[in-house]
């Protein structure tokens, strides 16, 4: 399977997870924005989502022993983005979005390897 399909199955995990999540908000929170027909039809392409996370990938030291989590963290964060919009980095809780997806993606051990094989692909 080429990245762009694994890409593609990760990006529909992720927004079922999100699904999820925003479920169990608390009653006065703030859900994330859906991806409206407006919204979707502005966003870049896949292929171009793919060449931005392989850009940001790419220049991560290799060195670094944080390296695996940057790289999940840099994807995640891209795609979030891309999904639901460039505004929704400004919004305050998207560092807490991020973590529990990144968690829930962890938990899931066979999610959690294609996502690595994702991410080494990219990066390669």
């Amino acid at each position: 399977m080429d990245p762009v399909n694994r890409l593609d199955q990760i990006i529909q995990v992720i927004g079922r997870q999100m699904s999820e999540r925003a479920s169990r908000l608390e009653a006065g929170a703030q859900p994330l924005p859906a991806a409206t027909p407006s919204r979707t039809a502005r966003r870049p392409s896949l292929a171009v989502l793919k060449l931005k996370v392989q850009e940001r990938l790419k220049a991560l030291d290799p060195e670094d022993p944080r390296r695996a989590e940057q790289a999940r963290r840099i994807f995640l964060e891209s795609v979030l983005s891309w999904q639901f919009g460039n505004e929704l980095l400004l919004d305050r809780g998207f560092e807490e979005v991020v973590s529990g997806v990144q968690e829930a993606i962890s938990a899931d051990p066979h999610v959690d390897a294609r996502l690595a094989r994702l991410l080494r692909d990219l990066a390669s």
